[in-house]
């Protein structure tokens, strides 16, 4: 720029000598032709080429002040020149940025009417549009508080902004309108309106937002491609599965079920395909190969242009749980009825039997032989009378009196008591209890009997599996193991019985609460662990049966903290 300055500088000094050379040599002429009408000379060359001293004097001051008077304005004028070209240049990139921006540039008067638009419109050209009314160019809705938005840039002179929306549903365009004030002299004298596209800005928004309530939901989301292939995911279906989200993407919806389900699978997304939607229920596998019962609600979308199943999956393994109970608790109650009333048919017999036995015991005395023989009968049919009392307690399961139980306490005297005929069956009680809150009401009698239950019902699971057996045979200090932990969930007390055994077989688990159930080889009427459900069942309580990950069975106990 100093360059351009400097070279312009110089043209204009030698344009300026010209210039005083010829007002020189006018105004030299000139004085010469007047000298000789007010002289005695008439020598025109003498006048020219020999004045006095004074004319030449005067001259040439006067010479001087044409030269000092013709550069400063000659000054003056290179540097309006100056400033006009950059003005110029000014305003042609001002318009040329104008013209290109891809927002709409106008500025209107206090009415709205149009003054100046740019290109962008892709309306009408800025010909067809100066003049008109801004207003009329948006739509009906909108046109209100576009007129607010000017009138508040004349009255207060600060920025506004407004939103419009023009078409629906997927062609909709979102614009945002920036308007400012344009002054002169410190007075707004008329309102510049900048309107941007701003769809591209929605819709991430918007993406954002969905984003965020699809990870956030309560329910299991995900999204199946055509071939089942899972494209998308939230974090309650990571959670539910165990999977990583790398993990579950590599996945097939097919390797999340049993083999015998997959067929079911294919035939619900083509009928889905066909319907959009359907409801139906599947059980999920989870990574640590756990079943997960889940209902699901899919319906077929379109996401990132391709055709897809999204599925919103509700854990329904507590619902599934409680149906069971309730399928269970009716099952028992009908047989513990039928059971208590041959049990009532039978115990009065059974009374008088054993009355009988007595009576004889007491006139034969003296014969041992056959006292030894009444002991054997009348050993068979006490072992009778605790089988029809068992059959009793299934209808009646919660008589005993409830108070105030420290369930901790509770168990130690069960271990205790059970730690006492263990010493031989190599077995160990291992007890972790909760150091929070662990009293509640119930009968500590029916507790005890579930533990003890449970606990036998462990003990007889090591000690009759042939991995123990052998183990025991190898190394005679080989101990089994059980462990009962303790802990606080929310308003809840939680027992843990778990064994080191073979666990419980699937085809099992889901009826191994059932009266009259069993799988034990030795002598058994199958009816302990149905006591036990009733009893947890009449304290407000949760008694669920499983296989530990690692081995074993484990039954969890869940009773309210009153």
């Amino acid at each position: 720029m100093k360059t351009d300055l400097t070279f312009e500088n110089e043209s204009l000094a030698d344009n300026m000598v010209l210039t005083v050379i010829l007002i020189a040599t006018i105004y030299w002429v000139l004085d010469s032709i007047l000298n000789l009408f007010f002289s005695n000379r008439f020598n025109l060359i003498a006048e020219l080429f020999g004045p006095d001293l004074y004319d030449v004097y005067i001259r040439v001051i006067v010479l001087c002040l044409f030269i000092i008077f013709g550069s400063h304005a000659q000054s003056i004028i290179n540097k309006l020149k100056l400033a006009k070209k950059k003005l110029d240049e000014s305003e042609e990139l001002w318009r040329s940025l104008v013209e290109t921006a891809p927002d709409i540039i106008t500025t209107v008067d206090r009415e709205g009417t149009i003054h100046f638009i740019n290109q962008s419109t892709g309306i009408l050209s800025p010909d067809q549009m100066m003049g008109r009314c801004f207003y009329d160019f948006l739509p009906d809705a909108y046109q209100g508080m576009a007129m607010e938005s000017v009138e508040s840039v004349f009255r207060t002179g600060e920025t506004d902004s407004f939103e419009v929306l023009v078409g629906e549903s997927t062609d909709a365009t979102w614009y945002t309108y920036r308007v400012g004030p344009l002054r002169i002299g410190g007075k707004v004298v008329a309102a510049t309106i900048i309107a941007s596209n701003t769809t591209e800005f929605k819709q991430a928004e918007e993406l954002r937002r969905y984003k965020e309530l699809f990870d956030n939901v309560a329910e299991g989301v995900f999204i199946l491609n055509r071939r089942g292939q899972f494209i998308e995911t939230n974090e309650r279906v990571l959670e539910t599965t165990g999977y990583a989200k790398e993990e579950l993407l590599n996945l097939n919806i097919s390797d999340l079920v049993e083999p015998h389900q997959i067929a079911f699978v294919k035939q619900t997304m083509e009928q889905v395909s066909r319907a959009k939607e359907a409801r139906f229920e599947l059980s999920l596998k989870s990574k640590a190969n756990s079943r997960i019962p889940n209902e699901i609600n899919c319906r077929y979308v379109t996401y990132l242009g391709e055709y897809c199943y999204l599925c919103v999956a509700r854990d329904i393994t507590q619902t599934k749980m409680l149906q069971n109970q309730l399928i269970r608790s009716e099952r028992l109650a009908a047989t513990g009825q039928l059971a208590a009333s041959i049990a009532h048919e039978i115990n009065s017999p059974l009374q008088g039997i054993t009355a009988l036995i007595n009576v004889i015991q007491n006139q034969h005395k003296k014969d041992k032989k056959l006292l030894e023989q009444l002991d054997l009968v009348k050993s068979a049919f006490e072992s009778i009378r605790d089988t029809v009392r068992n059959l009793i307690d299934l209808n009646r399961p919660g008589k005993e009196k409830k108070q105030p139980v420290d369930i901790n306490q509770v168990i130690e005297n069960t271990a205790t008591l059970v730690r006492s005929y263990l010493t031989k069956s190599r077995v160990k009680i291992n007890l972790n209890m909760a150091a929070q809150k662990t009293k509640l009401t119930a009968s500590p009698q029916q507790l005890g009997q579930v533990l003890m239950n449970l606990i036998n019902n462990a003990v007889e699971s090591i000690t009759t599996a042939p991995e123990f057996q052998k183990k025991l045979k190898e190394n005679p200090s080989y101990n089994g193991d059980i462990f009962i932990d303790t802990f606080n969930r929310n308003k809840e007390l939680v027992i843990k019985i778990k064994d080191s055994g073979p666990g419980i077989a699937k085809g099992d688990l889901e009826r191994i609460f059932d009266p009259f159930f069993t799988r034990k080889k030795t002598m058994g009427m199958g009816v302990g662990l149905s006591i036990c459900h009733g009893i947890i069942e009449d304290h407000q309580g949760l008694i669920v049966a499983d296989n530990d990950k690692d081995g074993g069975a484990v039954f969890t106990i869940t009773l309210p903290l009153k």
